[in-house]
């Protein structure tokens, strides 16, 4: 018996990716580095993991927690201005609370990032029964922590559950603590792999029409 859904947020229940990439451009202009064609996939992984890699590859200077820093004020006034949830996300989130399922939020978004969508979106933050965000785990995506912490909150087993994702790194996550994987793939990582997800819709207005839960 289906007791909960879980969703990841960036990619999947808003169109995000723009916006943390305008963040790393301004991150890299803060520093007066030039942006490399690409430093490879990081789809779904915590900002801190990612700030890493960049001072790594651009060889900043400083901390990553002052690196980290620098970069989230950037994104967090952008997301002031910019950041929208999917139209599509409300009545999916609407139909599973009418059937009485719990709703979870999983994202390796940061606390202060999700407290700021969810004062901007008061009407989208009731939904969710639970949330746990990446600051609250030891390990991100890849890793299952999130997902095992979720339900940990949630009290339910794992296989009581579903997860909605729309990165590869999440599926894996999400695999890794037993939950199945619906997946709803990110347009701006068409080139991806989705094929290990349990299943794959196309949007989130068509998980909605499948009656799926």
């Amino acid at each position: 018996m289906l007791k909960a859904v879980i969703f990841d947020f960036d990619g999947l229940l808003c169109d995000s990716t723009p916006l943390h990439r305008e963040a790393n451009y301004q991150l890299l202009n803060f520093y007066k580095k030039v942006k490399l064609p690409s430093i490879g996939s990081r789809e779904g992984m915590r900002i801190n993991e990612i700030m890493q890699d960049y001072k790594d590859v651009y060889n900043l200077p400083g901390t990553i927690e002052e690196i980290y820093k620098i970069r989230q004020s950037f994104f967090y006034e952008i997301v002031k201005n910019k950041l929208e949830i999917f139209p599509d996300a409300y009545p999916l989130l609407e139909k599973i609370k009418q059937k009485n399922i719990k709703i979870a939020l999983a994202t390796s978004g940061d606390a202060s990032y999700i407290n700021l969508v969810f004062k901007k979106f008061p009407k989208f933050a009731k939904y969710f029964a639970v949330l746990v965000t990446g600051d609250e785990v030891e390990r991100g995506k890849p890793y299952p922590d999130i997902y095992t912490k979720t339900i940990q909150l949630l009290d339910i087993k794992p296989q009581e559950s579903v997860v909605l994702e729309d990165s590869i790194n999440g599926i894996f996550s999400a695999h890794a603590a037993g939950i199945p994987v619906i997946c709803v793939p990110n347009k701006h990582y068409s080139e991806a792999d989705y094929s290990q997800a349990d299943k794959i819709f196309s949007s989130l207005k068509e998980v909605t029409q499948a009656l799926v839960f």
